[in-house]
């Protein structure tokens, strides 16, 4: 009996010293690293060209190792949302340098997906999603939108740093003036749901809008710098504000620790290395943060039938707490130096919560919003959210100042192995007292 129980205890013992050794690498100190030569990067994958890999991870051979820099690059790698599982392991040398492993399990796919809405914004979309077939760690997207108001067609794609998007719109609608400055919606998936709240419009003007813009964008460690050329065609019944209003964008984004994009390979299992973290509470509150400036022109001696310039400057914050909830804030402020009506300010580009009917036009304005996202529930499944929010927008035009506010909330769930979080969200209109519940998917709501 004695020496059953002394093989079982060396058993119990070989066993634990196993489990030590394996967990040993995402439990150690990686501050004792801190200033060593990385002397090697091995990378394994199954598909993606491991220079890519390589490309996207912020360390490089012959730099000196940084526990903080390490992290963000190992989350980067994450970021790029076509592996299924993600090891990384750091081996000293006999020369006290450092080798760095990557073992990536990852794969391509196809994402295709249609929806119809109904009630106040009928229509019907289709998208699709490529990523990774090029084994490039690229995504290559398009979607084909119809309404009653109109049709939009989207063709983009990404590659390493690079992002370009073409995006064709046609408008066929009824815009309605009220009084005190208020206007009607516009927009491919009904664009006249404001009659059945709003009666007695000051006017009401059919419109046809043509819309091609490209958007070409590189990115930077944290910097985004994108060009935006865009034709805009105008013709309206009563020929207020017709002809060309093209303009060209130029902007810079700088962002950090703000929640990644969507994971279109959810549904074949990519995307999802970090499930097992993400699920984990935070050791610590983590801050994250997002500065965004453009400028957009257009001149007569460019072909355009107006002068346009906007200037457009835009901050948000995100406080992440330890059992993963988010407090988000952001604030706006744009202003459009006197262009046509057509390219003031709106109150729907400083809003960013709510589903509003109607909204403000102002030769310049300013807009914030606060918002709390609390996660009812955490499993393997899914993500449940409740987010409560208030927002504010108010604009200057005539010499007055006129607002628009609103409070609701949101209710999503987020399934894993789907990209997109679906659910309902209510707005309440402070200033016109409407209430408005919409069916919401792929809205932003937070992971």
């Amino acid at each position: 009996m004695k020496k059953i129980t002394k093989k079982y205890l060396i058993l119990c013992t070989a066993v634990i010293f196993c489990y030590t050794a394996a967990m040993a690498q995402s439990t150690q100190n990686l501050s004792r690293y801190n200033g060593k030569t990385i002397q090697k990067i091995q990378i394994e994958t199954k598909r993606v060209d491991p220079e890519i890999v390589r490309h996207n991870f912020f360390l490089q051979e012959g730099e000196l190792f940084e526990e903080g820099r390490y992290k963000r690059a190992i989350q980067n790698l994450h970021n790029m949302r076509i592996f299924k599982k993600l090891d990384f392991k750091v081996d000293k040398t006999p020369q006290d340098n450092l080798i760095i492993r990557i073992k990536g399990d990852d794969g391509a796919y196809i994402f295709p997906l249609a929806f119809i809405s109904g009630g106040g914004e009928k229509g019907v979309g289709v998208t699709l999603v490529e990523g990774n077939y090029l084994k490039k760690g690229e995504m290559i997207y398009t979607f084909m939108g119809f309404g009653d108001d109109g049709i939009m067609a989207i063709l983009g794609g990404a590659y390493k740093d690079y992002y370009a998007s073409f995006k064709f719109e046609n408008l066929n609608f009824y815009r309605r003036f009220y009084e005190h400055n208020w206007v009607s919606m516009k927009g491919i998936f009904g664009s006249d749901r404001d009659k059945k709240h709003f009666d007695n419009p000051l006017s009401e003007i059919y419109q046809k809008q043509d819309i091609l813009s490209l958007t070409l964008a590189r990115t930077k460690n944290d910097f985004t710098v994108f060009l935006k050329p865009q034709y805009f065609y105008l013709n309206s019944a009563d020929q207020y504000n017709d002809g060309i209003h093209s303009t060209v964008t130029v902007g810079v984004n700088y962002q950090k620790n703000m929640r990644y994009k969507v994971n279109f390979g959810a549904l074949m299992g990519y995307g999802l290395s970090d499930k097992k973290e993400a699920l984990r509470d935070l050791t610590a509150r983590k801050f994250g943060y997002s500065l965004e400036s453009s400028f957009k022109q257009g001149y007569k001696w460019a072909g355009n039938d107006y002068k346009i310039l906007k200037l457009y400057t835009e901050a948000q914050t995100s406080i992440e707490f330890k059992n993963r909830n988010l407090l988000l804030f952001y604030l706006k402020w744009q202003n459009s130096f006197g262009s046509p009506f057509e390219d003031k300010v709106q109150t729907h580009d400083l809003l960013d919560y709510g589903k509003h009917l109607r909204q403000r036009y102002g030769k310049q304005g300013f807009g914030t919003g606060l918002s709390y996202v609390w996660y009812i529930l955490r499993d393997k499944i899914g993500l449940l959210s409740l987010s409560p929010f208030y927002e504010f927008a108010t604009v200057y035009e005539g010499n007055h100042y006129y607002s628009q506010s609103g409070v609701g909330t949101s209710v999503a769930y987020q399934f894993w192995r789907f990209p997109f979080p679906v659910g309902l969200n209510y707005t309440y209109g402070i200033k016109d007292h409407c209430h408005q519940v919409s069916f919401m998917i792929g809205a932003k709501f937070g992971r």
